[in-house]
């Protein structure tokens, strides 16, 4: 037995080794030119220290290894540097434009990884969303008999006692958050007016994206592991997901996924099914929207179009862009785990989202992403503006618009 577990303990150790070998070896990479400082969110967002940017936080996880500096407040200090990120990837971006194409989130998370080895990560709120994900399948603490509440008793086919072409995976937010279930709602009733074979996963779990983002490796991959056997057993086609996080999750985390199964996020999906049927929209909006790109839909994934498309269609939709936008567009700041735990900011990222939104005239602030969304609702709400601009989701958007 104790040859067994020593035997454990090497393979520890040479696993963390490896780790941190990879890290300073990557970090080595960074020429420190600063290209990627002006677009990081967090640099925006607060007072600006060395350790609030992608350089900074590279340099204290280096340095940190280097000098083997984990203990007491050293450790306490680079853990809340390495978890203040929003892992948007606006810096891999510039990097790449500008730079060495360092793989910079690649290190801040793999960093992630080699603190919670350590125990000394994630924050103390995380660590409640990480153990909430293993007791009952979602973040919020909430019993799993309640994660159907959203529906009101609805009918819809339920996986795999059911079959269906079209997996709708829902996710833990609308499946949770009260204010989004007329998100899920809505995409339900879409999918039942273009007559589309869908179901939902009866025992849906989390995608496991909040672990993978906060660091517990061993933990991922055994909750995608059990997620990719219910996909499998479903005998599904295709997979539509609400969150980004959820699409960007199972086509680049869970391994050979994306072979077997077409994953896409439902912009996607509804954008081509409105192209091809060509709908009469029985009610004209007369709204002035703007559009705000999600992080994992436009800067990991490069899906910027689909959203808009749908948006022009909209009969009386006039659709205005903020100075930032796209793959240059403002993170909401709940990425990267950030949505579970609280960073001192001078101005919140999404209180500056919701007043680029009023600069341009816009009465409707859209978004395609559930975390976007409670972000973006907060913050008006944060800022007083309830009156003047309303935050919706684009497939809200057309179900108003199809009057179903």
């Amino acid at each position: 037995m104790e040859i067994k577990k020593q035997n454990r303990l090497d393979l520890d150790n040479d696993y963390l080794e490896k780790l941190s070998e990879d890290i300073l070896v990557t970090v080595r990479r960074c020429r420190n030119c600063n290209y990627c400082i002006p677009v990081c969110p967090l640099r925006i967002s607060t007072r600006g220290f060395q350790t609030q940017s992608p350089p900074g936080i590279l340099q204290a996880i280096y340095y940190a290894i280097r000098w083997n500096e984990f203990g007491g407040e050293e450790g306490k200090a680079l853990s809340e540097i390495l978890y203040s990120c929003t892992t948007c990837n606006s810096c891999v971006l510039r990097c790449k434009d500008k730079s060495t194409g360092t793989p910079l989130l690649e290190i801040i998370e793999k960093a992630r990884e080699l603190l919670v080895e350590k125990m000394l990560g994630p924050l103390k709120e995380e660590r409640k969303v990480m153990e909430s994900i293993k007791l009952y399948g979602n973040p919020y603490q909430r019993p799993r008999s309640e994660r159907m509440d959203w529906l009101k008793g609805e009918y819809v086919k339920l996986l795999p006692l059911e079959k269906a072409e079209v997996l709708f995976f829902v996710g833990c937010t609308t499946s949770y958050e009260p204010e989004l279930f007329s998100l899920g709602r809505s995409l339900i009733r879409l999918w039942e007016h273009f007559g589309i074979d869908f179901g939902l996963l009866a025992e849906e779990s989390c995608c496991a994206d909040p672990i993978g983002r906060l660091g517990d490796k061993a933990l991922f991959d055994e909750l995608a592991n059990d997620n990719k056997k219910l996909f499998g057993a479903s005998g599904i086609k295709s997979i539509v997901t609400i969150s980004p996080h959820c699409m960007n999750t199972f086509i680049k985390e869970y391994n050979g996924l994306s072979e077997s199964v077409l994953i896409t996020h439902y912009t996607e999906f509804l954008e081509n099914i409105l192209k091809k049927r060509e709908p009469k929209f029985k009610k004209s909006l007369s709204y002035t929207v703007t559009y705000h790109d999600p992080c994992y839909l436009s800067k990991h994934n490069g899906i910027t179009d689909p959203p808009r498309n749908i948006l022009k269609m909209l009969p009386g939709v006039t659709l205005k862009e903020m100075k930032d936008n796209r793959q240059n567009g403002l993170c909401c700041g709940a990425g990267g785990g950030r949505m579970y735990a609280e960073v001192e900011e001078t101005d919140r990222l999404a209180n500056i989202r919701v007043r680029q939104a009023l600069e341009i005239g816009a009465e409707v602030l859209a978004t395609a992403c559930p975390y976007c969304h409670v972000m973006l609702m907060n913050a008006v709400r944060d800022l007083g503006m309830e009156e003047k601009i309303k935050v919706k989701d684009v497939a809200e958007l057309v179900t108003e618009a199809l009057n179903i």
